[in-house]
C-alpha cells in the first residue's frame, strides 16, 4: 500500500514538471499583431481607416464626415474620424502619431501643413499603413493617393473670371485666405493670380488677408480691407469662412453690388447673402461625396486593387485622374451656385 502511493506521487510529480515544460514553452509564442502594433489579429479581415480634416468644428468638415460614414457602412469598415479644434499642423500630427501606434490599416490626411508630414507618412508606410491625402495635399510626403475635390487650375481659373467678368476686367482687387500653408488653398489663390496676370493687365491685386478658418476674423480683416482701399471693386476668398465673412463685411459697410465677391464655401451660409444680392455666385462641390469617395479610395489601396481611369465606385462618376499626377483622383466639376440654382441644392448644412 504504501508502494502504491509512493508511486502515485512520484507520477504526479512527473505530469507537473511536463507540464511545466509545456507552459514554458508555449509562453514564448506570442500573440500575432498587426505592423501598426494593434493588437488585432493578424488573420482578422477587419480594415480600420482614420480620417484627420484640417479640423473639426466647421460646417464643411461635418459634411465631409457624414459621407465617410456613409461609405464605411456601405463596405463593412470601421472609420475612426478626429482631429484638432483649430487649423494645426502640430496638433494633426499627435492624431496620425496615435492611429499608427494602434495600427489602423490608412490613415486619410487633409493636411493644413504638407511640409511637416512627410516624417509621419514615411513612419505609418513603414509599418505598412496606406497614406492618402484629401481635399488639400502633401505632394512630397510620398502619400499613396490623393482625392483631390476638383482640378485645382479650373477652378483657379473660373474664380477669377468670375470676378474680373463682375469687375468689368478693371480695377483692385483682393484675396481673403484660411492659410497660407494649405495646398488646396494656395494652389487655387497661385492659379487665379497667374490667369489674372496673364488675361486681365487692367486689375490690380492689392493685398492678401488670412483669416485662420475664422468667419468673424474674415469679417473684421475684410472690414479693414475695404477701409484700406476705397477704390476696391472685387474680393476672392478662397475658404468656407472667409467668404461668409467677407459678405457681412460688404452688407455692413452698404457696399453690395459695388463690390464683387465670389469664393468657395457651403450653401447653407450664403442662400441669404446670395438671395439680398451681397455676391452673385460662388463655388463648390458636394463635401459629403468627397467623404465618401476617399474611403471607398482608401479601402482599395488597403486591399491592393489597382486604381485606374474610367473605374466605377458606388455613387460616383467613373475616376477621372489628374492629367499632372497619376495618383491624384478628381471627385467632380466645381458646381457654380447663384440665385438662380441656390434652392436646388440641400449637402445636409
Amino acid at each position: 500500500m504504501l508502494l502504491t502511493a509512493k508511486n502515485f506521487i512520484l507520477s504526479l510529480c512527473f505530469l507537473s514538471a511536463s507540464c511545466w515544460i509545456l507552459g514554458c514553452n508555449n509562453s514564448d509564442q506570442k500573440p500575432a499583431q498587426q505592423s501598426g502594433g494593434a493588437t488585432k489579429s493578424s488573420n482578422s479581415d477587419e480594415i480600420v481607416i482614420a480620417m484627420l480634416p484640417k479640423l473639426t468644428n466647421i460646417a464643411y468638415f461635418e459634411a465631409c464626415k457624414k459621407g465617410a460614414e456613409r461609405a464605411a457602412a456601405d463596405l463593412g469598415i470601421t472609420l475612426i474620424y478626429d482631429g484638432p479644434t483649430e487649423p494645426s499642423g502640430a496638433e494633426q500630427n499627435k492624431f496620425i502619431d496615435t492611429w499608427i501606434r494602434q495600427g489602423v490599416d490608412a490613415i486619410c490626411i487633409a493636411p493644413n501643413q504638407p511640409k511637416t508630414l512627410k516624417r509621419f507618412a514615411e513612419k505609418a508606410q513603414a509599418q505598412g499603413i496606406k497614406i492618402i491625402t484629401w481635399d488639400s495635399d502633401a505632394e512630397e510626403s510620398g502619400r499613396d493617393f490623393m482625392v483631390n475635390q476638383v482640378d485645382d487650375q479650373q477652378l483657379g481659373e473660373l474664380l477669377i473670371d468670375d470676378i474680373a467678368g463682375q469687375m468689368n476686367e478693371q480695377g483692385e482687387w483682393a484675396i481673403a485666405i484660411a492659410s497660407l500653408d494649405a495646398h488646396n488653398l494656395n494652389s487655387w489663390r497661385r492659379f487665379s493670380e497667374a490667369r489674372a496676370k496673364e488675361k486681365y493687365p487692367k486689375m490690380k491685386l492689392v493685398e492678401t488677408v488670412v483669416t485662420k478658418e475664422d468667419e468673424n476674423l474674415a469679417r473684421q480683416k475684410v472690414e479693414t480691407l475695404l477701409n484700406a482701399y476705397p477704390n476696391l471693386k472685387g474680393i476672392i476668398a478662397f475658404d468656407s469662412n472667409s467668404v461668409p465673412g467677407a459678405a457681412e463685411a460688404i452688407k455692413q459697410a452698404g457696399k453690395a453690388g459695388k463690390i464683387a465677391l465670389t469664393g468657395n464655401t457651403t450653401p447653407g451660409k450664403m442662400t441669404q447673402y446670395i438671395k439680398d444680392g451681397i455676391l452673385q455666385s460662388f463655388y463648390l462641390w458636394d463635401p459629403r461625396d468627397l467623404g465618401d469617395l476617399t474611403i471607398r479610395v482608401a479601402k482599395a489601396v488597403v486591399e491592393g486593387t489597382e486604381l485606374k481611369p474610367g473605374m466605377k465606385f458606388e455613387g460616383h462618376r467613373p475616376l477621372v485622374f489628374s492629367e499632372k499626377d497619376s495618383t491624384m483622383v478628381i471627385l467632380s466639376d466645381p458646381i457654380r451656385f447663384t440665385k438662380d440654382n441656390i434652392d436646388d441644392y440641400d449637402f445636409g448644412f
